[in-house]
């Protein structure tokens, strides 16, 4: 092999590992278990605090109203405010509410994971956990859909730490 194939050679191993790196980085860093550590099992988001915590935040006579946690520093918070757009241009009588961090932990909420997707049914928590299932919180792995289009029957709160999805855990 002349010099310009083993440099080309070189080169382009260096980028397939670069590109390898930069999606594990923005992508399988923060995919995994919602809950990954298990504390909602020891100490469980409790439907009826979360409701007077953000008893200020609801809007009264409303259907459905989604409260989103973000945390800036997390990649996969775009990708649900992107999600939450598309949401309520299919469903326009969804409410939704962003909160950061910072103003969610004012409030008292404690979060394991960001983002955290709140769903009120006439202002009775209905579901906390991740907004959808994949890398990119894509619409074809939303959780949201289902409950509020009816598809999806909820037997009553859902707590769910147990889905995979893009998240930043919370130290």
């Amino acid at each position: 092999m002349n010099g310009k194939v083993k440099a080309a050679v070189v080169l382009l191993a260096l980028w397939i590992a670069g590109s390898a790196a930069a999606f594990y980085w923005f992508f399988l860093a923060h995919y995994g278990v919602f809950d990954e550590q298990g504390l909602w099992q020891q100490q469980p988001l409790l439907p009826q605090q979360v409701q007077i915590k953000l008893s200020n935040q609801l809007l009264p006579d409303r259907l459905w109203q989604a409260v989103l946690i973000t945390d800036s520093s997390c990649n996969c918070s775009s990708f649900a405010k992107e999600h939450l757009l598309r949401m309520q241009q299919r469903q326009p009588d969804l409410i939704v509410k962003e909160l950061e961090l910072d103003e969610a932990k004012a409030l008292g909420l404690d979060i394991i994971a960001t983002p955290l997707l709140l769903l009120f049914q006439n202002q009775q928590l209905l579901y906390a956990g991740p907004l959808a299932t994949d890398l990119t919180c894509s619409d074809n792995a939303s959780l949201l859909d289902g409950i509020v289009s009816g598809t999806t029957q909820l037997p009553g709160f859902w707590l769910n730490g147990e889905s995979t999805a893009c998240r930043c855990a919370i130290e």
